[in-house]
């Protein structure tokens, strides 16, 4: 299946949200967590050559080189304005030779000889997974691995179902029938999480600080906003708060020999 994604209107939506991410970007924090977790059985492996694909501020970035040995690490997002915040995130960065890979990854040619492609909390916003689960295939190593997280159905479901505004999300199983063509499946993983928040316009401030809801961006009148806040709190408030969910699949995979 090929999703109409509007990539412009993404880069636009985190890029207004570069000076918030970090502070707000707290499942983004744990799904990055988790999957260099899951990396950690990996360790013997050698991973000179390294593509992170939506490298946002830098936060799997350093997690990433905080615990493995990379020798030369091709950072890419479809913001360029990002690359001197993981510059300066990482500061001497350990001796890894950064290399500046900007753009729409579907449609840049990728380094060749890879030993990992990373990614976390981006595949969701590709269009056509299929051609380019073949396209990172071919520019791995022949024991490269592909290791990302990826947001699936159930995300940002209480804000869709009283917004009507949201992604569609890829099921894990059809993600991992995609990849299997290609790829042998080493580990897959799908956690639940929920952040509660005070009020429902406290939800909109998280969306736009993260920009997660960069699919659409709504202008919301006064009485829009009412009956948004009334609705979300009317289906989904509880004595915790109004809840926020994510569903992420971890998922680790090596090259078909």
């Amino acid at each position: 299946m090929i999703k109409a994604i509007d990539k412009e209107k993404v880069a636009q939506a985190f890029l207004r949200g570069k000076d918030t991410y970090d502070s707000h970007a707290r499942i983004q924090r744990l799904v990055s967590a988790r999957l260099v977790e899951k990396l950690h059985v990996y360790q013997q492996m050698s991973f000179g050559r390294v593509l992170e694909i939506g490298c946002c501020t830098g936060m799997l970035t350093e997690m990433l080189l905080r615990f493995f040995p990379v020798n030369r690490l091709y950072l890419n997002d479809l913001v360029p304005d990002f690359y001197t915040d993981v510059v300066n995130r990482l500061g001497d960065h350990g001796g890894v030779e950064l290399s500046p890979l900007f753009g729409d990854i579907e449609t840049l040619d990728l380094p060749h000889s890879l030993d990992l492609v990373i990614s976390s909390a981006t595949f969701q916003w590709l269009a056509d997974l299929e051609r380019f689960f073949a396209k990172v295939a071919a520019s791995l190593s022949e024991s490269g691995y592909l290791a990302f997280s990826i947001f699936g159905p159930g995300t940002l479901s209480e804000f869709k179902q009283v917004s009507g505004i949201g992604l569609e999300y890829t099921a894990v199983g059809a993600i991992l029938e995609l990849l299997e063509v290609h790829f042998q499946i080493e580990e897959e993983e799908t956690h639940k999480d929920q952040l509660y928040f005070v009020t429902p316009r406290d939800v909109l401030r998280h969306m736009q600080a993260t920009g997660v809801g960069g699919v659409r961006r709504h202008r919301w009148t006064p009485g829009a906003l009412r009956d948004f806040e009334n609705r979300y709190l009317e289906q989904f408030g509880t004595a915790s708060g109004v809840p926020v969910s994510y569903f992420s699949s971890c998922i680790i995979a090596s090259r078909k020999k």
